[in-house]
């Protein structure tokens, strides 16, 4: 009797030692791999805005901070260029969406798909394509 009993108490031990080691890991960053890619490059895209040729560049950190630069290309040849810093961050719920805060506003990032040395997105509602150069 006391045999079975022990036994019984050794198998709800086990049992609740079990459960207990499916807790989620409070430093799992789904993520991870998707931050290392996306900071290990410098972004390029080219675009036409206002009959200009626009060259814009995304540099994203690992620390949440980044730079944009745009360089326009203008018919006579003068060349402008601006660099604007932003801060950035994943979606909380969604692993593919991510946000990028200007000082003058904010802009999405959705369907984020990077491989090797492309980077497509949604750029707020738009389909663009990066290169890495």
């Amino acid at each position: 009797m006391a045999k079975r009993y022990l036994i019984n108490i050794f198998l709800l031990i086990t049992v609740l030692c079990g459960l207990s080691s499916c807790e989620e890991n409070p430093y799992y960053d789904p993520n991870e791999g998707l931050t290392f890619d996306l900071c290990s490059q410098t972004w390029t895209d080219w675009f036409i805005i206002d009959g200009l040729d626009c060259e814009q560049q995304l540099i994203f950190s690992p620390d949440g901070k980044g730079w944009d630069t745009r360089t326009y290309h203008y018919p006579n040849g003068r060349i402008d260029r601006e660099s604007i810093p932003f801060y950035w961050y994943w979606d909380s719920y969604y692993t593919d969406i991510l946000y990028m805060d200007y000082e003058d506003g904010q802009t999405v990032l959705s369907d984020i798909w990077i491989s090797g040395y492309t980077f497509e997105c949604l750029y707020n509602g738009e389909w663009v394509t990066f290169k890495a150069y």
